[in-house]
């Protein structure tokens, strides 16, 4: 079973909502919906029923959640101290500099903010590629 499968039922049994499970994951709402069905498949029993406005636990989701609360919490916290690396990490992008500057590095914004450090290279894709090839 996979942690992470966990957290993200966790994450929507605590927000009461799929999309606010989502936004407390940093994750899309459509791959929260797809992981729920995902470990529902996996339990062989649904853990939500779905109303015509959001969702509601069912019993089992409810006695799920209480099961694995503290565990999961127990063990996100210890990742997070343990593993959390204080070196920032750099990511290197590429591609056309409207699309970087106008649409990418905003998204990124909070990110960078938090110590993200990203080296851009602006060109367009056969340029690009033909860089990387030669590095």
């Amino acid at each position: 079973m996979s942690l992470d499968l966990l957290r993200t039922f966790l994450a929507v049994h605590r927000a009461g909502s799929i999309t606010g499970g989502a936004r407390a994951l940093g994750l899309s709402q459509p791959t929260v919906t797809a992981q729920l069905k995902n470990l529902e498949g996996r339990l062989g029993h649904p853990l939500f029923d779905r109303l015509p406005r959001g969702i509601r636990p069912t019993s089992a989701g409810d006695e799920l959640a209480r099961r694995i609360a503290d565990p999961v919490d127990a063990l996100q916290g210890f990742l997070r101290t343990e593993f959390d690396d204080p070196a920032p990490t750099t990511v290197h992008l590429g591609g056309p500099s409207d699309f970087l500057c106008h649409q990418v590095l905003p998204a990124l914004a909070g990110l960078i903010a938090d110590g993200l450090q990203v080296r851009t290279t602006f060109g367009l894709p056969d340029g690009l590629l033909d860089r990387l090839q030669g590095a």
